[in-house]
């Protein structure tokens, strides 16, 4: 999710129907620059080199969302006939194919990671990260260092919904609560929410981290525009 304002010109977008590294461009309809979805990055037109602002967002099942926001409004597609094909997944072949790409052209060597394997993509000023899921195969949340700078990994229960916030100077230990992981902070015993997070109790109660945006994507499209990426695993952080 990204601003559609750049200085004091506010932008509308859509779909040029282009690919870049196999990744949709998009093109706004002001100056017909086209931007690279991937990075918010213009590639050609007046604004050249300008990326957007990119803000945090989540991709998560509607189960997981409505606990964390059940008053929810909802705008729904049309009901009726056909309802029930237009809610399905028309990707679903893509998915579980071999092709990669949109294309199927693209050739993928490198990394012992497979090229469709999902990964939790983040960046720290010009740096790349990924993470893979199965680092939450038994916890909920943890403390990784990417390049000297402490990060909260956190997950929904379902490990459909991934948040990346800077641990600044908190030192953080881990508390498993059932299927949840809390952390502690090591200075004052405040407990934090990670996947909000925000200080749940203690003296520190109601105290916010500052999130990273990150992205779910397939580590094929994350490598086109991060190949030096490097991945994050649990014991990065000490625990």
């Amino acid at each position: 999710m990204y601003a559609r304002t750049v200085g004091s010109r506010e932008l509308t977008f859509g779909v040029s129907g282009m690919l870049w590294r196999e990744n949709l461009v998009m093109y706004d309809r002001q100056t017909d620059s086209w931007w690279a979805q991937a990075m918010g990055l213009a590639i050609q037109g007046e604004f050249e080199g300008t990326e957007l602002e990119m803000y945090p967002s989540q991709m998560m099942t509607w189960a997981e969302w409505v606990k964390l926001h059940p008053d929810t409004l909802v705008l729904a597609k049309p009901t009726g006939r056909g309802a029930a094909r237009s809610m399905s997944d028309g990707y679903a072949n893509y998915h579980s194919g071999g092709n990669i790409g949109v294309t199927g052209y693209t050739r993928f060597t490198g990394r012992d990671v497979d090229a469709k394997a999902l990964v939790l993509g983040f960046r720290i000023d010009d740096l790349g990260f990924a993470v893979q899921p199965d680092q939450f195969d038994d916890v909920s949340a943890f403390v990784a260092d990417a390049a000297d700078i402490s990060v909260v990994i956190a997950a929904t229960p379902d490990k459909s919904g991934f948040r990346v916030f800077r641990a600044g100077a908190h030192q953080f230990e881990a508390s498993t609560r059932g299927d949840a992981t809390i952390l502690v902070d090591q200075a004052t015993g405040s407990e934090w929410d990670p996947f909000a997070g925000r200080a749940a109790s203690g003296s520190l109660t109601g105290q916010q981290l500052e999130e990273i945006p990150a992205t779910l994507s397939y580590w094929f499209a994350w490598r086109a525009f991060f190949p030096t990426a490097t991945f994050l695993t649990r014991g990065d952080g000490g625990w």
